[in-house]
């Protein structure tokens, strides 16, 4: 950050603007006859790794909430506190947990064990629940037009076949 000090000194009027220094040229002068310039303090300075002086300035950080009860309401709703250990909890977990804890579905009951990273950054939730919606997405889709292989499963092939569309020579 720049720091600026005024500073007003006498000056004696010549009709010479030639013996004047530039930046002195540029200042202003009050009608007492005194010219009034600003002069630029030191800044002060702070060391970096590379070992080379960086001026220092002002900056604003902003701090999200990274604490499990804070940033995801709903999810610590879920936390199990019967199977969880003692020194854990949602107040004091951050949503970067990578270690399995213990939770509770709110719609089946269930209680599974999975990261808190998983539950909250990557959206994870309920195996239960998540296999229940993906059969029942399989039930709608045999009743709609379905293409020969995925009706009869027979034609189906055993192993997936991955083509190579390079051609050899």
């Amino acid at each position: 950050m720049r720091r600026f000090n005024v500073v007003i000194t006498p000056v004696l009027f010549c009709s010479n603007s030639q013996f004047l220094l530039p930046s002195l040229a540029s200042s202003q002068t009050t009608p007492s006859g005194n010219l009034v310039y600003a002069v630029r303090q030191k800044a002060s300075y702070l060391r970096v790794a590379n070992r080379k002086r960086v001026e220092m300035f002002l900056g604003k950080r902003f701090h999200l909430p990274t604490r499990l009860q804070t940033a995801a309401p709903d999810i610590a709703q879920e936390w199990d506190h019967d199977k969880n250990p003692m020194h854990l909890y949602p107040e004091i977990v951050g949503i970067g947990y990578v270690a399995p804890v213990w939770w509770k579905c709110s719609t089946c009951q269930h209680s599974f064990s999975m990261s808190v990273e998983k539950r909250v950054v990557r959206g994870g939730g309920c195996p239960q629940c998540e296999m229940q919606e993906t059969t029942n997405d399989i039930a709608i889709k045999e009743g709609e037009n379905l293409l020969e292989g995925e009706e009869n499963k027979e034609l189906r092939p055993k192993r997936p076949v991955m083509f190579n569309l390079r051609t050899k020579y």
